[in-house]
């Protein structure tokens, strides 16, 4: 087992790296100085940081500089970043706004670079359904290889889980239980928090965040995605207090707007397998639990996974698996002609001690682009674009892959306005 160790090509000789350029990329402050910068700083051989843009000028030159980016170049204008021809990819973080409204110009402005190849955009995606169709398909024509920052499908953990499954290991899955914690959205609201994040239609909320992520990776386990759900999203904390860095209330309330409570059951396509889930705001405490839970359970075995906060795309996990003993092999899984020894019980705890999943999973994704971009893993007939990761192991999350998940979210919306279980199967369509 490999997953926590670093691409097998540490370097790429005689290749020129892929020319990045970051929308939104800040030394004071945000999650691309957060994760994206330091993945891109480990992985120098492969990428190289060459345009910046930011919402003034002035703030791409002082990054610039802070940051060290010897081979960047502040630009003033959408237009003049997404036409240079010194970008190959580009990274798009946005904070706040719509990505509908960033995203089309920037393809437009694009056009007149024929080297851009690859765009990287944050979930999730503040845009309706149709509007993310439309990015889907102009970045299809185009040939653009998309990548979406779901990126808890590169967690260890997550990884682990799925191979466990596919081989057999826990027999077929019979029930799921989840269970997490979405910390933001409780009764108290740091004081420097933004307060987009708390106000409904700007698509950073516990279903779209805690929730989708979640549920994203619960389906790249186990292969399958939903055939039917029912949702009930409650907002009961209307008002949150707010507190400083220290956790002192500051007497002053602010209201939100957005759901502090999901209630989520459904059945997977495969194995008609029945799936509960449960999403609360609140502050995370190890006192009593721990704030996500993930319980698979399978006619050979168990995998339970844990994590300190209800994110699981950012969350240092732990894995615990139960199970019997394959008695023939790795080969008659293959063949199907799996056999257990019922007799022999494995236990396996996973647990990466230093593993600093905030980066990490952010980092793989970023290996992944590289052993596509170099086929490093010398592929044959490795073709220029592919559409969507699905369930594979190999490759990366696009923009298709978040479509399904976006319209799995509008369903749970949709279930709970109507107060019924709906059929989702035809979801995860191409467009």
């Amino acid at each position: 087992m490999t997953y926590n160790l670093r691409s097998t090509v540490s370097t790429i000789p005689n290749a020129d790296p892929i020319r990045v350029g970051i929308i939104g990329l800040s030394s004071k402050k945000g999650w691309a100085v957060k994760t994206h910068y330091p993945s891109i700083l480990q992985l120098s051989s492969q990428y190289q940081i060459t345009a910046l843009y930011n919402n003034t000028i002035e703030a791409s030159i002082s990054t610039i500089r802070d940051l060290k980016l010897t081979s960047a170049t502040a630009f003033p204008t959408l237009e003049s970043f997404a036409s240079s021809s010194n970008v190959d990819m580009i990274v798009v973080c946005l904070e706040n706004g719509n990505h509908y409204d960033m995203l089309i110009p920037l393809l437009e402005f694009s056009e007149t670079n024929m080297n851009l190849r690859y765009l990287f955009v944050e979930w999730p995606l503040r845009s309706s359904e149709k509007e993310v169709e439309e990015i889907c398909k102009l970045t299809t024509k185009r040939g653009i290889q998309t990548i979406i920052s779901l990126q808890g499908r590169k967690s260890p953990y997550i990884l682990r889980a799925k191979e466990l499954i596919s081989q057999g290991y826990i027999g077929d899955i019979n029930s799921i239980e989840i269970a997490g914690n979405g910390g933001w959205f409780g009764y108290e609201r740091p004081q420097k928090s933004p307060s987009y994040v708390y106000e409904i239609g700007h698509g950073t909320d516990l279903v779209t965040t805690a929730f989708g992520h979640t549920i994203d990776v619960l389906q790249y386990i186990t292969g399958s995605y939903f055939s039917t759900i029912n949702a009930m999203v409650f907002n009961n904390i209307p008002e949150q207090e707010l507190v400083d860095e220290f956790g002192n209330r500051l007497g002053q309330r602010v209201p939100k707007t957005v759901p502090d409570h999901l209630l989520f059951q459904g059945s997977l396509q495969n194995g008609n397998v029945p799936v509960s889930c449960s999403f609360k705001g609140g502050k995370p405490t190890k006192k009593f639990t721990k704030n996500l839970v993930i319980d698979i359970h399978g006619t050979k075995g168990d995998i339970k996974l844990e994590g300190d906060a209800g994110f699981a795309e950012i969350s240092n996990l732990v894995l615990y698996y139960s199970g019997v003993k394959v008695a023939d092999g790795m080969d008659s899984i293959a063949n199907g002609k799996t056999s257990y020894d019922s007799g022999k019980e494995l236990m396996e705890v996973y647990h990466l001690r230093n593993y600093n999943a905030v980066i990490g999973n952010i980092f793989r994704l970023y290996q992944s682009i590289a052993d596509f971009h170099f086929n490093t893993k010398h592929i044959p007939n490795l073709p220029n674009q592919f559409v969507m990761q699905g369930f594979e192991l190999e490759g990366f999350p696009t923009l298709m892959d978040a479509l399904f998940l976006y319209r799995l979210i509008e369903k749970v919306y949709e279930s709970n306005s109507l107060g019924s279980t709906l059929n989702v199967s035809n979801i995860c369509q191409y467009p």
